[in-house]
């Protein structure tokens, strides 16, 4: 694990609790795959490099760049300026989760790109949303997790692999608030899940990943770039 600072906060190079999620196996958090350009733009990789992690039993085979934040956040807005990597099956992200629990978790986007390299895949029941971007929200139900549900929004029409694009969410007492490229694509305002919000201070983690595949063929290396981050309260 390595640790550093970006933007003006501490960030590490893997989730708080490991490398590698046991049931998500086929990606491990590697910091080979997380650095910082002469522009201050911050690279998230994916590349084959296997790494056996025998507490599991395994061995990984893809190494993905992942960086979450050691700030503590209550309230604000919360954002990116990045461009989405480009390939097959792919999985970045943007989201934060609780540091007491999990759930809660608010997904600022998650990116599926699947067959479609730029993350384009049109819907006949929603013809606006083209880009496969998805906002969505996890939430505690009695002993069980829920979520509100993976909703894609309509923002444009540049490419998000070619372009810099703003993703940002506000989280407020009275609700959470979605934005794409400044535009107003989702809000929540269910009381429950604004009371577990309320509970908890959350973690920040922006993340590549990979969608793992039937055919088992693995993206090549691909690279998320995120030109910044910032927060804001008040």
């Amino acid at each position: 694990m390595r640790t550093f600072e970006w933007c003006g906060y501490e960030w590490i190079t893997q989730e708080r609790w490991g490398q590698i999620h046991p049931e998500k196996s086929h990606w491990w958090y590697d910091e080979s795959c997380v650095s910082v350009d002469k522009q201050n733009h911050l690279h998230l990789k994916t590349k084959y490099n296997p790494k056996r992690f025998e507490e599991f039993n395994l061995t990984s085979p893809i190494g993905v760049g992942l960086v979450s934040c050691t700030n503590k956040f209550k309230y604000g807005v919360f954002s990116i300026e990045a461009k989405l990597p480009h390939g097959k099956n792919l999985w970045p992200a943007f989201w934060m989760w609780s540091w007491d629990s999990w759930p809660p978790e608010i997904d600022v986007f998650e990116g599926y790109s699947d067959n479609h390299p730029n993350y384009l895949k049109l819907r006949l029941n929603k013809p606006f949303g083209f880009w496969n971007l998805q906002t969505n929200l996890h939430y505690k139900n009695g002993d069980d997790s829920k979520m509100v549900g993976g909703k894609t929004h309509y923002f444009g029409f540049k490419d998000p692999t070619k372009y810099f694009m703003n993703y940002s969410v506000e989280w407020a007492k009275d609700y959470v608030k979605f934005y794409y490229d400044d535009i107003l694509v989702r809000t929540i305002k269910d009381e429950e899940i604004l009371k577990q919000l309320d509970n908890t201070t959350m973690n920040v983690i922006i993340n590549n990943g990979v969608i793992e595949s039937v055919d088992r063929q693995y993206p090549p290396e691909s690279d998320f770039v995120i030109r910044n981050f910032k927060y804001s309260f008040g």
